[in-house]
């Protein structure tokens, strides 16, 4: 089975553009809510077994909000956003690299 190579994009602080990017792509209710409270955001790229598979590592490690960020085709998961303070975007995103790589 080939592997693919998982991306992983962290921003500390995000700005308002891309705010507006993200709120329009993901469904998450309480989205603007969670932008205004938690200031870091991940964005994880990859195939869907790995997506959930980080997911699950993220929620487990730290105290972080994963959603769902869809693409054009509805059938795939694009990306996996992982959002909350720095510490634990940083410890998430760390986690999930070290299983994952």
């Amino acid at each position: 089975m080939a592997s693919h190579e998982m991306k992983i994009r962290v921003m500390k602080t995000v700005s308002e553009g891309t705010k507006e990017i993200i709120l329009g792509r993901v469904r998450k209710k309480n989205l603007e809510e969670i932008f205004s409270e938690r200031t870091a955001l991940a964005v994880v790229h990859g195939d869907v077994c790995d997506m959930i598979y980080a997911s699950d590592l993220a929620q487990k490690t730290s105290s972080v909000e994963v959603f769902e960020i869809p693409g054009s085709c509805p059938q795939h998961m694009t990306c996996l956003g992982i959002m909350g303070d720095v510490s634990a975007v940083d410890a998430a995103v760390q986690r999930i690299q070290k299983e994952l790589s």
